[in-house]
């Protein structure tokens, strides 16, 4: 393998890593997307069950009083 032929591997593999990692990088940010998104709808869930809990808690609070 002459140098010129060694020029053009090192510049081919060197392409190829740098593809490799850009479609890599995509594919890491489009999943840490997805994550975030994801745990926003579980806050979201919380805050319902949050509030649901405390309409609860206030019903549960005037039914004792009632009977008390």
């Amino acid at each position: 393998m002459d140098e010129n032929q060694l020029d053009d591997l090192k510049q081919f593999i060197t392409a190829t890593v740098s593809q490799t990692e850009t479609r890599l990088v995509g594919r890491l940010e489009n999943l840490e997307q997805k994550v975030d998104d994801g745990f926003a709808g579980i806050g979201e869930a919380i805050e319902q069950i949050n509030e649901q809990h405390a309409g609860t808690e206030r019903r549960l609070t005037k039914l004792e009083q009632q009977v008390a």
